[in-house]
């Protein structure tokens, strides 16, 4: 894969902006549905013999089924704790749409918008969270989207995190923005573009976002993995 080279002369807060607008750019591209060709594959050596070449695609085959067994897993969870936790006052699962992928390439990059706007989403929702049993829990779940969002980054060629060492929130708005393309109905639920009043609407709001994420790996990751 080709490196980005950049100047010498750039400084760091240049760097991070770089990286930001090109994140916003690739997450706005994909949600318009522009279909996003599949990077090629460049071999380390052209020494390395056929055999090999096809072994050490099989072995990375492997571990990118075992990684989205794993984030499915996990977003199935964090529906699970949120339900749990909202309790009688869960919101109901919304009904989905757009969310079966016609090949893994739109599968991977879809998955690294969705990881990502998961990392934005609970950074936004942290601060506002009153209960510090919430609070920990909102925590716990946004380190592991964070791992999610960085693996999928570096599979799509992007650096860990695209804003630099100190990740940013997305706003309530862009992130309904976001996903308002994969909702079919609410089913009832609360508008997610409504202020957070307490805890109990940004759980609901959580809850929304995994619901989608869950769905999304729910139908995709029996098929291409």
């Amino acid at each position: 894969m080709k490196e980005r080279i950049l100047s010498t002369s750039v400084n760091q807060n240049e760097q991070q902006a770089v990286n930001s607008d090109q994140a916003s750019s690739s997450r706005r591209r994909f949600l318009r549905r522009s279909v996003v060709g599949a990077a090629a594959l460049v071999p380390a050596s052209l020494l390395v013999t056929q055999s090999a070449s096809a072994a050490a695609k099989s072995a990375h085959h492997f571990r990118a089924e075992d990684v989205f067994e794993e984030i499915k897993r996990d977003e199935d969870a964090h529906v699970s704790f949120l339900l749990s936790a909202l309790g009688s006052a869960a919101r109901p699962k919304p009904t989905f749409k757009n969310l079966r992928q016609p090949g893994v390439n739109h599968f991977v990059q879809l998955s690294q918008v969705f990881e990502n706007v998961g990392v934005g989403a609970y950074l936004l929702a942290a601060p506002a969270i009153s209960d510090k049993g919430y609070l920990a829990a909102a925590g716990s779940i946004l380190t592991i989207e964070a791992r999610h969002a960085g693996y999928l980054n570096t599979l799509v060629g992007l650096p860990l995190s695209t804003n630099g060492a100190f990740d940013k929130p997305i706003s309530q708005a862009e992130i309904v923005k976001d996903v308002l393309p994969f909702i079919e109905s609410l089913n009832g639920g609360s508008d997610p573009s409504q202020p957070l009043r307490n805890d109990t609407d940004i759980l609901n709001f959580a809850l929304l976002l995994e619901y989608l994420e869950a769905t999304f790996y729910d139908i995709n990751v029996p098929r291409f993995y």
